[in-house]
């Protein structure tokens, strides 16, 4: 009989980032990053791209976890999981984007890790989760050449403060949607739509993240850092032709391996640059000299992963391709579940990179009305979770070196451009007073962490 079970030392815990789930966003020192800036820019405004209108809530409050650490840190323990995911507010450690650090960003932090230490959590920590701090910005952003130094002496400063307890580290979360997304299709802020920036702001990140790994190797840390990646899986829209087929394998290359690539291989796609002759001309000057100059090698990725795509062969996009319906239907929820993508996703990055991988985010966000025993006994979550940590189990058994998974997320908290309209946790918060709550996911998951079995 098939066992769905986990290895003792595989990871199992939740995930959250510090702009969405802290609160406390002008507090003790901390300065504004970009979230904050252009939620208030476009509160209750159209999208200026899309014309979706967008929340009228800034992520102020988030779960109150700045306030509440300790109670929420104490829960994780009850739960069973043995690691916990969370990011670094640049803002709150280093106002001013560059120069004199907060003591008390510096503080705040240290007694968090303190706390899950002490309940026996293990830190995951993302140094950047898109919360830029808008000072930065201002002065270009991603796309100021200087952009990679600013990075490397923010990342020092932390492993300077909490190496000696923080083992796994990662530089930076999703530049597909930071970068890709903020100034290539404009989706997400700062809302451009210009190529060459994208590409530009993307090399920056690139090598950003080669000079924070150079740092920690040089600064003699015993632990391991990587990267945080969005992934989704892309199916030819009809299977049977070539063209098709051609266009999903190039939409995995933009999506995901023109950012994992040159981190593990020291190059951009060539099929990808080859096929695509309009990218390879937007391509920042001396991109490869670049790469070969900083290259580093990083010890593991971590994948976000929430849904699928389907894709036909369109000549006349970017990547000579384009989504299509994928007759799958979630009314009320942000994304698609597919629990079999899971699968794919992970023996795809296994095959092709040979890294350790990590689910750094999985996880199911439904539209809620605030009515709190509805939003408490989701039962949908339940399955949710089970079919893909069942995915997760069959791909260990195929081989593939999964070494954790994170719920997203812990607690209902912040979402960026829909406010609190999309309910994630395992945790029920009550959006005005902060007061919490287990939902049945939560008493859910605790079993499969305690048992380190999914039934």
């Amino acid at each position: 009989m098939f066992e769905f079970a986990f290895p003792k030392d595989f990871l199992l815990g939740t995930a959250n980032s510090s702009f969405q789930s802290e609160g406390a966003w002008d507090r003790d020192g901390k300065s504004m990053n970009v979230i904050d800036h252009y939620a208030r820019l476009y509160a209750g405004k159209a999208h200026p791209n899309t014309g979706r209108i967008l929340t009228e809530f800034p992520p102020d409050d988030g779960c109150f976890f700045y306030d509440n650490y300790e109670a929420y840190i104490e829960d994780m323990a009850k739960t069973g999981q043995n690691v916990y995911r969370l990011s670094l507010s640049w803002c709150r450690i280093i106002p001013t984007g560059v120069g004199e650090v907060n003591p008390k960003g510096i503080e705040f932090y240290s007694k968090v890790f303190d706390k899950m230490l002490s309940c026996g959590i293990t830190p995951f920590v993302d140094l950047l989760h898109w919360d830029l701090p808008q000072c930065l910005q201002e002065q270009g952003g991603y796309l100021n050449p200087a952009f990679p130094e600013w990075f490397e002496a923010y990342a020092r400063v932390c492993f300077r403060a909490f190496g000696d307890r923080v083992k796994l580290w990662s530089t930076s979360n999703e530049s597909v949607v930071t970068v890709g997304s903020g100034y290539g299709t404009g989706g997400f802020p700062p809302y451009k739509k210009d190529r060459r920036l994208m590409l530009q702001g993307t090399h920056n990140v690139i090598l950003s993240h080669f000079r924070a790994v150079r740092a920690y190797r040089e600064m003699g840390f015993d632990g391991q850092i990587g990267i945080v990646h969005a992934i989704t899986p892309c199916y030819p829209a009809e299977p049977w032709v070539p063209e098709d087929i051609d266009a999903a394998e190039r939409s995995v290359l933009n999506r995901f391996d023109f950012y994992m690539g040159p981190m593990t291989e020291g190059k951009y796609p060539q099929k990808l640059l080859d096929e695509c002759p309009n990218i390879e001309a937007l391509m920042p000057e001396g991109y490869q000299v670049d790469l070969d100059k900083w290259f580093a090698p990083m010890d593991f990725v971590g994948v976000n992963y929430y849904n699928s795509a389907r894709v036909r062969y369109e000549p006349k996009t970017f990547t000579k391709s384009t989504g299509v319906e994928n007759f799958y239907t979630a009314p009320g929820q942000k994304f698609v579940a597919y629990p079999a993508g899971l699968l794919d996703v992970l023996t795809y990055v296994w095959q092709r990179y040979g890294l350790p991988v990590y689910i750094s985010e999985n996880g199911m966000g439904v539209e809620s009305d605030n009515d709190e025993e509805t939003d408490c006994h989701d039962n949908f979550r339940i399955e949710y979770l089970r079919e893909h940590l069942r995915m997760v189990a069959r791909a260990i058994k195929l081989g593939v070196g999964v070494k954790g998974y994170f719920y997203w997320n812990d607690a209902d908290s912040y979402e960026t451009q829909s406010g609190y309209l999309y309910r994630f946790g395992l945790t029920w918060v009550d959006r005005k007073t902060g007061r919490r709550r287990w939902k049945d996911s939560r008493y859910y998951f605790s079993k499969v962490c305690k048992a380190r079995m999914v039934d």
